[in-house]
C-alpha cells in the first residue's frame, strides 16, 4: 500500500450506472456492469476518459448502493446520456487518496490506514468513497491496484 496523501482533484464528467447488490454478488454485478458499460460507449461512439471507478454511495452488511463508470470526455456527455448512461462527476477538490496492491479482500487494510492518517491530522472524510481500478482485466490478484480516493469534509470556519 502507498502512503495517503492528499491532493486536490479536478472534477471531470463521470459517466455511470448504478447498481445495488449484496457483498457476494458484487464481483458478478460490477462483471457484468463492463459489458454494459462497454456497450453503451460503443453505442455512444465513445471512448473512456480514464479507468473505472466505483462510487460507493450506502453500504451495510446486506447491500451496496454505487454508481459504476468511467470519466468521460466532455464532447461525449450528450451522447452518453442519449445511450441511455447517468451522468454526474467525478470527485473534485481535497481528497486523501492511497493505492492498494493486492487481493481486493485485503482492502479494508487501506482504508483503516487511511482513517488513521485523517484521524492524526484532524480532517474527517466524506461518507461517499470512490475507488478506481487502473488494471488490465488480466492482471494476476496478487499484483491488482485500487485506488483509494477519499473526498475530504471541508473544515468549519
Amino acid at each position: 500500500m502507498s502512503e495517503p496523501v492528499i491532493v486536490d482533484l479536478q472534477a471531470r464528467p463521470f459517466a455511470y450506472l448504478s447498481m445495488e447488490s449484496t457483498l457476494l454478488a458484487m464481483p458478478n454485478v460490477v462483471a457484468s456492469g463492463f459489458h454494459t458499460l462497454a456497450d453503451l460507449f460503443a453505442r455512444a461512439d465513445a471512448l473512456f476518459a480514464g479507468s473505472p471507478l466505483v462510487h460507493y454511495l450506502a453500504f451495510d452488511t446486506r447491500l451496496v448502493d454505487f454508481d459504476f463508470g468511467y470519466p468521460a470526455r466532455p464532447g461525449d456527455v450528450d451522447r452518453l446520456r442519449a445511450a441511455g448512461l447517468s451522468i454526474g462527476e467525478t470527485p473534485g477538490g481535497p481528497s486523501m487518496t492511497a493505492r492498494h496492491l493486492g487481493p481486493y479482500d485485503s482492502l479494508s487494510e487501506t482504508y483503516i490506514v487511511m482513517d488513521e492518517a485523517m484521524r492524526r491530522l484532524a480532517i474527517s472524510g466524506s461518507r461517499d468513497i470512490w475507488e478506481s481500478y487502473p488494471n488490465s482485466p488480466d492482471t494476476p490478484v496478487e499484483h491488482f491496484c485500487t485506488e483509494v480516493i477519499w473526498p475530504l469534509i471541508p473544515a468549519a470556519d
